[in-house]
């Protein structure tokens, strides 16, 4: 392979041929048509969009719920994760049920939602916690329970109280699920914003999509779409690296 080429990142060669193959589908394959934008017009549409006040103001409704959310289901998850994780008794009467209910797929619960709260961004914010906080939870749960049982010991026999065995033993081992948590979170939180708008009428990027959808704009479509996926990759690329600042000792 020649050095130039050595040089550009891997995940820039993929996203090349990945467009390149995308251009080729809509332009001659069995999907060409007005219904399947190309690589190029979804991405002339993205240009224009971006130029658009309306089309910002979409992504922030959503980039609040799906922030908001995340937030809401770290603050709330970890704790509860730590407080089960030191009881196994706790650990082991909980898993089950929060393992059933982490796998209910919040689209589920939008019609409850929407009588409950309203097709509202809260709506879309409670949903993005429900997606979350168990799973979570669980996770920062195992984590805690995954510490080294030696170190443990060690810290008993210097009468070292549940707290501090929890600051310094505990909570550091768990930083590492919760990270992993935290990337399968981040994802899933913004999946669930759009599809509170798309389905659930809570405004935002998902509802900007139906209306394309609808109004049979399909680069307009395939351009918002493309957008997300830039979003999603670029927000789990920047906790991937804050991570590995935080969490120095996991090597990951």
């Amino acid at each position: 392979m020649p050095a130039a080429l050595r040089r550009i990142p891997a995940g820039v060669i993929s996203a090349i041929v990945a467009l390149i193959v995308w251009q080729i589908i809509g332009s001659v394959g069995p999907l060409a048509g007005d219904s399947f934008a190309t690589a190029t017009e979804a991405i002339s549409a993205l240009w224009t969009l971006l130029g658009q006040p309306g089309f910002w103001l979409a992504f922030w409704e959503t980039f609040q719920m799906a922030a908001i959310g995340f937030a809401i289901s770290l603050a709330v998850s970890v704790p509860l994760g730590i407080l089960i994780g030191l009881s196994k008794f706790s650990y082991r009467s909980s898993k089950f049920v929060f393992d059933v209910l982490k796998v209910i797929p919040p689209i589920v619960l939008i019609p409850i939602a929407i009588l409950v709260i309203g097709p509202t961004m809260a709506m879309g914010i409670a949903l993005v916690v429900f997606a979350n906080v168990f799973s979570m939870a669980i996770q920062t749960a195992y984590g805690v329970r995954d510490a080294d049982p030696v170190l443990l010991e060690t810290m008993r026999c210097y009468r070292m109280n549940i707290w501090q065995q929890v600051r310094y033993a505990r909570l550091p081992s768990a930083a590492v699920q919760i990270g992993i948590a935290m990337r399968l979170a981040l994802g899933a939180s913004l999946v669930v914003a759009i599809v509170a708008g798309l389905v659930g009428g809570a405004g935002g990027l998902g509802s900007f999509l139906a209306l394309t959808q609808s109004s049979g704009n399909a680069d307009q479509t395939y351009a918002v779409i493309l957008f997300l996926g830039i979003i999603g990759v670029s927000l789990s690329r920047l906790l991937v690296r804050g991570q590995r600042r935080l969490v120095f000792w996991s090597g990951r």
